[in-house]
């Protein structure tokens, strides 16, 4: 387990870019993709790091089992824990212009919608919108 989550860890500091994977689960470059006329999803490398710890019953996207792998952290330090509600994702200007960049990529290749592409990288559609208006 601490191995699986070390790899995790490596993983997503390696991974700044997304990655493209074609209908059979083959990851490609997007330019070799666009030359050879091949329809590619882009997938955020966190969710290839959650699906993995999913995989072994690692839920850390289900924010009830967050709470309450933290209370059990808390009440074995001897820390009492305080409920507090999640705050949602904050990106920075420049993950958001990573965002608009790799949806410009997309959007070329015509592979897909935007409600599609923010579905995928796990954002709003709304505020995915609002990033492209800027």
């Amino acid at each position: 387990m601490r191995d699986l989550i070390k790899d995790s860890i490596l993983d997503l500091k390696k991974s700044n870019d997304f990655i493209y994977v074609t209908s059979d689960g083959k990851k490609i470059d997007l330019q070799e993709a666009a030359a050879r006329g091949i329809a590619v999803t882009p997938v955020n490398p966190k969710q290839e790091v959650i699906k993995k710890l999913e995989e072994v019953g690692l839920f850390l996207t289900d924010t009830k089992f967050v709470s309450e792998l933290n209370e059990l952290i808390a009440a074995l330090n001897g820390k009492s824990s305080t409920k507090s509600n999640p705050k949602r994702r904050t990106f920075s200007d420049s993950e958001k212009n990573k965002i608009v960049s790799e949806w410009k990529k997309v959007e070329a290749a015509g592979s897909k919608t935007k409600a599609a592409f923010a579905r995928e990288i796990g954002i709003g559609y709304q505020t995915f919108i609002n990033w492209l208006r800027d």
